[in-house]
């Protein structure tokens, strides 16, 4: 390939975009952080090394956005989710599941990405002590919607609750990205499975709002 080819890519906005998004496609391939390289980005960017650092000091800067922006459309998501379904507090925690199942599975790659990507935590992504992980609002909106299902005594345990949830509904999407011959269960069936623990715990008749 030319340079005149690869400045035909695009430069400023365009290029970063692209970079994204093929780095994006590349970790969803790989699945380890620590196999993605700069160059391997620029040869699929169809641009050379120097013009991808020119947009990303360093790896870790590349994957920091990369992770955020793939986690702030996951988050819109499962917010706009719920905000659809306002009312009762069980049947918004149900619409937040669906919308979870249904982003991995229309988007195997991204959820990838998100979720089985190895050294993609804190220091894989080289974030500053105390720095909060971009993951951290999609949990939070998963966490405070279990709560909001509870009796304000019962709170105590959302946490709980809310990480059984998440890995009931993760393993239903990775499983099926990684045993797609398996004749797996409907996506409904499971994800009512698992809400089970947290309908469960939840008091019957209208619950109080939560304190802000």
């Amino acid at each position: 390939m030319t340079a005149t080819h690869r400045r035909r890519r695009g430069t400023g906005h365009e290029l970063r975009e692209v970079v994204v998004r093929v780095a994006t496609d590349l970790l969803a391939q790989l699945g380890d952080t620590d196999a993605l390289t700069m160059r391997a980005v620029a040869a699929a960017a169809g641009v050379t090394a120097p013009s991808v650092y020119r947009h990303f000091p360093d790896k870790e800067a590349l994957l920091r956005v990369v992770v955020a922006e793939r986690f702030a459309e996951f988050t819109e998501q499962l917010e706009s989710a719920a905000v659809a379904a306002a009312g009762d507090p069980v049947a918004r925690l149900e619409a937040i599941a669906r919308a979870y199942v249904r982003s991995g599975l229309e988007q195997p790659g991204h959820y990838r990405v998100l979720f089985s990507a190895m050294n993609a935590g804190p220091a894989g992504l080289g974030l500053e002590p105390g720095a909060a992980h971009p993951g951290a609002a999609s949990y939070k909106v998963l966490v405070d919607a279990v709560s909001a299902c509870l009796s304000p005594a019962g709170r105590g345990a959302a946490f709980v609750l809310a990480t059984e949830l998440w890995a009931s509904l993760h393993g239903a999407i990775d499983l099926r990205i990684t045993k797609p011959d398996m004749p797996w269960p409907e996506p409904d069936a499971l994800i009512e499975t698992a809400l089970t623990a947290v309908r469960a715990a939840s008091p019957p008749g209208p619950l109080p709002a939560e304190s802000p």
